[in-house]
């Protein structure tokens, strides 16, 4: 390697090296804050990121200083540094940068298409259980939609047990909500039986249904239209940031219709993004 590119190299790792022991440095500040006053302001994902981040920080720091050390040795060895006379060739520099970011760029593209294909092949296993187990119980998916025509405590109270039955016959299954409507004050109304305490009293009887709130651009004129009479296909929706899947399959039955709703969301911090 001749003499002007080890110096360019030397050059180029020792400003780098700056830049990145700045951001380290930043790094352990919002680590102290974060664990000295034992908050946690990030969602999950973010806070995994950072976490990576400031280990490749350290992983970087390392090799720059490897890298920096090795041609500055080499440097010295090849000749006495007050007797250098470098001029560094022309559009070497600009070529190892054009080559880093293009590699750079492969690696980002190569990330987010795994994600997609990852949660795409996620959604097509999900939705290939949550038919086989729709399939094989297809009695109680109609048992489901008389107890709801009903409307009594006892009908609520079985299907309640009928949700969690379902849930449960798939270790793969993510979070499995029924959806199902009503009227209030004339108005369509959206409810939701899930995995949280059933919602009545059982001493008195009393059923106090769960509002389902639906989310615009997501699923409001989707559950609008088919609770409204329409037919509608099952729906598919993630996200690419965030681990978020939704899959809404619709049942129409005799006397009532639903929707079964299988998702899968990441628990959220107080702010960050």
């Amino acid at each position: 390697m001749k003499l002007d590119t080890k110096a360019q190299i030397a050059k180029v790792t020792l400003s780098t090296l700056t830049g990145v022991v700045s951001l380290f440095l930043l790094s352990i500040l919002v680590l102290v804050l974060c664990a000295g006053l034992q908050i946690d302001p990030f969602r999950e994902s973010t806070t995994t990121f950072l976490l990576s981040a400031f280990a490749g920080l350290i992983g970087v720091a390392s090799v720059l200083v490897l890298l920096n050390v090795a041609t500055s040795v080499s440097l010295i060895a090849d000749a006495k540094i007050a007797e250098l006379k470098i001029e560094p060739r022309p559009g070497l520099f600009r070529k190892w940068l054009i080559g880093f970011f293009a590699i750079a760029a492969i690696l980002v593209v190569f990330i987010f298409a795994g994600t997609y294909f990852s949660k795409k092949l996620y959604l097509a296993v999900v939705r290939t259980q949550a038919d086989e187990v729709l399939k094989e119980n297809s009695g109680l998916l109609g048992e489901l939609s008389r107890r709801l025509a009903t409307g009594k405590f006892e009908d609520f109270k079985r299907i309640f047990e009928i949700r969690n039955f379902l849930a449960h016959q798939r270790s793969g299954l993510p979070e499995l909500t029924l959806v199902y409507s009503g009227n209030f004050a004339d108005k369509l109304a959206f409810y939701k039986v899930s995995q949280d305490y059933f919602p009545g009293d059982s001493e008195k009887g009393i059923y106090t249904p769960i509002y389902f709130p639906c989310t615009k651009n997501l699923d409001c004129d989707y559950l609008t239209r088919f609770f409204s009479g329409g037919n509608v296909d099952p729906l598919e929706n993630y996200t690419v940031r965030n681990d978020q899947f939704y899959i809404y399959i619709p049942f129409i039955g005799k006397e009532a219709r639903f929707i079964l709703l299988f998702e899968k969301w990441n628990r959220y911090g107080k702010f960050g993004s």
